[in-house]
Parts: C-alpha cells; structure tokens; sequence
C-alpha cells in the first residue's frame, strides 16, 4: 500500500505512489480514443511533414461542468515559420539530435514564443523492445516537476477561502504531531519547515491517519523557516493538506481542478493505464537500460502519496498549463504572484532560490526571471522552463537517467536566446 522505496532510489527521494484510479480509466480510455485521434494525427503529421518542428496542441477550453474556472483560455497558437524561428527550431532539433547519436538524449522535447510553438519533436526511442519511438505525445514520469502542482493546488484552495499558507499545518491536520505546532504551510511549501524526510515504508496497510502519526517521535531538524533543505514527503504531507481541506482525494482534486479544465487528458497518476496504453515511455537508468516500472495500485484515500513525484504528462499538456499560468484561466494574478515569489536565499542550486514549487533565478535578459523545475526518477529526467518576461517556454522529457536536466537547460538556453 505505502510503498516508499522508490523514494530512496532516487536522487532527491522524490517519488510517491500511483493512484488506484479504476473510476477513472473507463473515463480515461473513451476521452483518448474519443478526443485525442485529432491531436495525435496534427502532431505526427507535422512532425513527419517538417523534420525540425511539429506544432498542433489544440487551444484549451473550459469544461463547463467544473465550478471556480473563468471560462477563457490562452490560445496556443502554431508553430511560426519566419526566418528566425525556423534557425531557432533548426538549432534546438542540432542539439538534441547531436546528443541523440552520442547516446545521451531520449525523449520529447517543446520549445515556444510568444504563445506559438516553435519545436516540438521526439527523439530516440519510447520503448527499446517494442520498438515505440517518443513523439510529442509520449508521456513520462515527471519526477519532482509534481511538486509545482501540488503547490498550485494549496495556493488554489487559499484563493477559494479554504486555507491560509502563513497559518500553522497543524490547523488543517488533525490530529497533527506535536513538534510541527509551529511549521506553517509555507514553510512546507518553501522546504523550510524542519520536517525530517522519514522512511515511511514499514507503515505499509495502516491507515494515511497512522502515517502522519508515525511522524510525532520525530523533532524537527531546525526552527521553521531558518534553512532550506530539499524535502520531498514535505510534498506528501501538502498532498495529505489538500485531501483534508478539500474532503476529496488528492489525485481526484488535480483532476476535477486543474487537469480537466486545462484539458490536460494525458495527464494523470494511473500507473496501469499508463503502461497498458503500449505508447508511454519506459524509464531507462542507461542506454538500453530499462529501469524498475513505477507506481503501484492503492485505495485513492492513499494518494495524497502522489504529490511528491509520481505524476505522468507529456510536453503538450505541460506547454497547455505552462500558457494557463499567463492568464486568470485558474489563477488570479495575486496568487501567480505569490507562486512566484524568491522566499529562501539559496536552493539546491547555485543561483536559484525558491518560491511556491517552483525553483528561481534570472533569465540572460537583465531583470527577467526565470521560472523552472527539474524531475528526478527512476529511469526520467524532466524539465520545465517558463522565461515569464521574456514569454519563452522550454520543456524537455526524458526517458533516460543518465540526462543532468538543469545542465542540458543551460545548453538549450544559450541556443534559444542567441536567437532572440
């Protein structure tokens, strides 16, 4: 049931469980087979037609059965053909390809401006045995890129009245353990709050209840809000957090309140449908390598587990909330704001700080930001960079652990703007 091994496997722990979702693969198979056929053909026929760049993410609507949704949405517009996208398209599809031939890239890849795509391709190989290429519609395990949704959705319930992020945890779990009386949601959100990472896996048929409990033994590493340390059960537990305050589980919220609204169909924690489907990515620790599958099967009240790491998307629907986080689709301005706020003086990496599930630093442009993440795995590295003043977008998936996210964003930063 709790199954936190994966965690350790991986280099920032950043796993959680997959969601027994058999309410929702019934759903799941029409919709693809029902709505997905369009898309499916627009992108591999562009991505045939033109070796460099293949476009067609259809513009996101607004599913009129969710409340809360301001029923307007960014468009995302096609891939630009002008002289200068087409360099930069041609450039960023060299690189890849280079490191493709050189054994060091496997997966999908989506760059955009200003709203349009301007590459967004497969590369290398979904499933070596079955011989599946990845395609922009290949989905991957996402790793700790999780996090940032799960930071949306607290900030989503406070804009709903539902919870205020500067008020002790403790007020929305209970019981809670006594040594988090102090730790408020932001400093969880902010990898701040002291809460040592424990090895919960020996709590495996007890209740979500039991494994909070399990934590009450432990006193914090240091006073909230005094250091950053890197922390992904902190996620779990804000996973634990929405489940409480919005009495739904934590994977059954995602869907009804981001993912459905944004029309992100391929986005999900199933992780039986996932593999079933025969065109997802299978994790690779090398070349050829396969490694472990992941996710497990479990009552939804378990999902709350999820929120850490173990969500699955492809670049298309990650470009879709990427563009949503421009507009008031889901959020008001103040609460972006908040989101993308510097709250620590440093993060796990040099020139980075962090704000609400999403990592900080500066764009090449002087005074622009940067928003990203990055994702760590077994057998996937992921990777979502948002220039939110300079209205570019990079978002790299991989099937292959041996790819270093935040250093192959470096390269794709440097080719992207010596071309804007």
């Amino acid at each position: 049931m709790i199954l936190q091994q994966s965690l350790a496997r991986t280099r920032r722990s950043q796993a959680g469980l997959s969601q027994h979702a058999t309410f929702r693969a019934a759903r799941t198979a029409l919709l693809r087979a029902a709505t997905c056929l369009i898309p499916l053909l627009t992108l591999v026929l562009a991505s045939c037609n033109d070796p460099s760049t293949a476009s067609g993410v259809p513009t996101p609507t607004v599913a009129t059965t969710v409340t809360h949704v301001t029923p307007t949405a960014h468009p995302v517009r096609p891939a630009l053909t002008n002289s200068s996208t087409s360099q930069l398209a041609s450039q960023v599809d060299s690189l890849f390809s280079g490191l493709v031939a050189q054994n060091q890239f496997s997966g999908s890849v989506l760059v955009a401006k200003d709203g349009h795509i301007v590459l967004a391709k497969g590369y290398s190989m979904a499933n070596w045995q079955t011989q599946v290429p990845n395609t922009p519609l290949t989905r991957f395990y996402l790793g700790s890129v999780t996090k940032e949704f799960t930071a949306m959705a607290i900030l989503l319930l406070q804009q709903r009245g539902k919870l205020d992020v500067h008020k002790s945890i403790c007020v929305y779990i209970s019981p809670c353990p006594p040594p988090w009386q102090p730790v408020t949601i932001h400093n969880v959100l902010t990898h701040t709050s002291g809460i040592p990472e424990l090895d919960t896996s020996q709590l495996s048929g007890a209740s979500p209840a039991a494994w909070i409990a399990s934590f009450d033994a432990y006193p914090l590493h240091f006073t909230p809000g005094s250091e950053f340390v890197y922390c992904s059960v902190c996620y779990q537990i804000l996973g634990y957090v929405v489940q409480q305050v919005s009495g739904m589980p934590y994977s059954q919220f995602m869907l009804q309140n981001i993912f459905q609204p944004l029309h992100m169909d391929a986005t999900g924690f199933d992780s039986t449908l996932y593999y079933n489907q025969g065109i997802d990515a299978h994790g690779y620790n090398t070349w050829k390598n396969e490694s472990d599958q992941l996710g497990w099967q479990m009552g939804p009240y378990w999902s709350f587990l999820f929120a850490s790491g173990l969500l699955y998307s492809n670049v298309g629907d990650l470009y879709r909330w990427d563009q949503s986080l421009y507009t008031p689709l889901l959020f008001s301005q103040q609460t972006l704001n908040e989101a993308f706020t510097s709250y620590t003086s440093g993060s796990l990496f040099a020139g980075s700080t962090y704000g609400y599930g999403w990592f900080i630093a500066k764009s090449p442009v002087p005074g622009h930001r940067l928003i990203w993440h990055d994702g760590v795995i077994d057998g996937f590295r992921t990777y979502i960079g948002r220039y939110i003043d300079d209205h570019i977008t990079v978002i790299f998936l991989s099937n292959l652990a041996t790819v270093d996210s935040p250093v192959l964003a470096q390269k794709v930063q440097h080719v992207v703007f010596a071309n804007v």
